[in-house]
């Protein structure tokens, strides 16, 4: 009998590049998910069906209670553990002030890639996505 190991989907996920005043949302992982207490930018799991930006959306509202409006993908990559991730430059109104669900989000600042550089305890992904900024890797300027 051949017994092979049912195959399944690689997860994956999404993150939210919201930029104002040359400064990166971020957020400080509630301690009730996964990866608690980490500092990262907005996101999440894509679903079954979502699109990248469907999921995008959907996450930014229930992380951070904002409506952004998707530009275009910056970067992928793929975690430690193996989720490809589609990390999304997004727009959100300049007036629109966000609001962290506490079940996910237990803070958000709005940092320089200087001061990310400073904190502790972050995804491994953050740090790699500052250095693809910092080397011209990912290109952030929007025009409209």
């Amino acid at each position: 009998m051949n017994r092979q190991r049912p195959k399944f989907p690689k997860k994956r996920g999404v993150v939210g590049v919201i930029v104002r005043d040359q400064r990166l949302l971020t957020i400080r992982r509630s301690l009730t998910v996964p990866a608690p207490g980490k500092l990262c930018l907005p996101g999440g799991t894509i679903e079954k069906g979502e699109t990248e930006e469907f999921a995008l959306v959907r996450e930014m509202r229930e992380e951070l209670t904002i409506d952004v409006s998707p530009i275009r993908l910056c970067w992928r990559s793929v975690t430690p553990w193996g989720t490809t991730l589609a990390w999304w430059l997004a727009s959100v109104d300049a007036d629109v002030i966000p609001v962290a669900n506490p079940d996910e989000v237990a803070e958000f600042h709005w940092l320089t890639s200087r001061e990310i550089r400073k904190m502790r305890n972050m995804l491994p992904s953050l740090p790699e996505f500052i250095t693809a900024i910092e080397s011209g890797k990912i290109e952030l300027e929007v025009s409209f």
